[in-house]
């Protein structure tokens, strides 16, 4: 009997799948890769070390906060149970140490760095930071030792500029804006004391101009103080003055662009500039005695205590007090040239009649004793035994350089000069300030 037709189809059609598996089958075993083992791995972030004053701080129990008012080294250490006789014996080892902690000041920070011994945290370290410049560590470990830590100074060169816009207290402008531009407040005074001599901070007009190379301190970064004033260029009522560093028998002096020295026999004011209260004048309403009178000084206003300077050489021929003056210093400069400086809150140590006294050393402190309603100082200048205004007055500069020195101090500053004279004045009246080379 012959097969029927559905199952000879069917017979074909399970060869034709069977080929199909045998073809697939042998393409498996040829063509296929295994696959790579999987492979997991865990990643492990690193963590950095986190260090402050030196120490690797992660191996402490931290605690760090703000001295408070009053406080001593009692308040500071006693609550780390550290007694009272460590605390005494450390004091004098910061003593000894020339540490000089005889204050700790208010709002300065401190860190403690403790271990945990059985239940106990026990004090390892106590740092003070005393200052920006350092810091005072107290060792509670195996030994107790107090010493100071230095932090790296950096000193880089930098250009400033500026121009004095106008406003109502223009002697007080370079400072505030320099303020605002975090330039140290000693750049500003050691501007003012370069020219000392020549320029009146009191009276400075808008308009008038200035230019400075210095080198600039800074702590990690941060602005902290000023090193050497470089050179100088001030521009004041149309007039232009220079000042330029040399260094003449291990001191600084400075000289202008044709080797004069900027100093003369009488300091342009006899304080840190701050305000000029009351001119010289010959009428003037008085603020104690309510009346019309000459004014025959100069008042300058300032905070109580600011020093005040001797603007001259010479030998002090009154120190004392006096009603209407209260506390005053009186010093003759030459036979043509005498000074008075009344109202003080006190006299300095050692003022007394035939005391020798040197241009810019401290006579006295501002106060408002006499006849006075605030705090300044009443700068009196007499002239062949005349009262006058000391800032019509016109001084003969000092010894200029000595010829010998004359050649290289010009050699020295031409490229300074070229500098300076390149640098571009700041617009919108604002001070500009530019990096130039780091030093160290």
């Amino acid at each position: 009997m012959g097969i029927g037709f559905s199952q000879r189809k069917l017979m074909k059609l399970s060869f034709f799948l069977f080929l199909i598996v045998i073809v697939a089958a042998c393409s498996s075993e040829t063509n296929t890769i295994p696959p790579s083992p999987s492979i997991h791995t865990d990643i492990i972030p690193i963590v950095e070390p986190v260090y402050e004053y030196g120490f690797c701080i992660d191996s402490f129990i931290v605690d760090r906060g703000k001295i408070k008012q009053d406080w001593t080294l009692s308040h500071l250490l006693l609550p780390f149970n550290i007694s009272q006789v460590a605390i005494n014996q450390a004091s004098e080892l910061a003593k000894d140490s020339l540490v000089d902690l005889k204050y700790i000041t208010n709002d300065k920070s401190y860190l403690m760095l403790s271990k945990q011994v059985d239940s106990a945290k026990v004090l390892q370290y106590c740092i003070y930071d005393k200052s920006v410049y350092d810091y005072v560590v107290f060792e509670f470990t195996d030994s107790l030792n107090v010493y100071k830590v230095s932090r790296p100074i950096e000193e880089a060169e930098k250009e400033m500029s500026g121009i004095i816009g106008d406003g109502s207290n223009l002697s007080n402008e370079i400072q505030n804006v320099s303020r605002n531009l975090g330039i140290t407040s000693e750049l500003v005074s050691k501007i003012a004391q370069t020219f000392a001599w020549s320029i009146d901070f009191f009276r400075l007009h808008p308009g008038d101009k200035f230019k400075v190379i210095y080198d600039e301190k800074s702590v990690n970064g941060t602005p902290t103080g000023t090193g050497k004033i470089k050179a100088l260029f001030f521009q004041h009522k149309n007039k232009g003055y220079y000042a330029f560093a040399y260094v003449k028998e291990n001191e600084i002096n400075y000289y202008d662009e044709n080797g004069n020295s900027n100093k003369s026999l009488f300091l342009m004011a006899p304080l840190k500039f701050t305000r000029l209260s009351s001119p010289y004048t010959k009428r003037r309403f008085h603020p104690v005695q309510k009346r019309w009178k000459a004014h025959l000084g100069t008042d300058y206003a300032a905070p109580k205590g600011t020093p005040i300077w001797s603007t001259a050489d010479g030998t002090v021929i009154a120190a004392t007090y006096s009603r209407n003056n209260g506390y005053y210093v009186k010093i003759k400069h030459s036979s043509t040239y005498t000074t008075q400086y009344l109202h003080m809150t006190k006299i300095a140590a050692g003022m007394k009649k035939g005391r020798r006294i040197v241009q810019g050393e401290t006579i006295g402190y501002v106060g408002s004793t006499g006849l006075a309603t605030g705090p300044h100082v009443c700068y009196r200048f007499w002239k062949n035994g005349k009262q006058i205004d000391h800032r019509q007055e016109v001084h003969q500069a000092s010894e200029p350089l000595d010829e010998a020195l004359k050649d290289d101090y010009l050699e020295l500053i031409k490229p300074i000069k070229n500098q300076i004279d390149g640098i571009p004045y700041s617009t919108n009246n604002e001070i500009e300030i530019t990096d130039t080379d780091t030093i160290n």
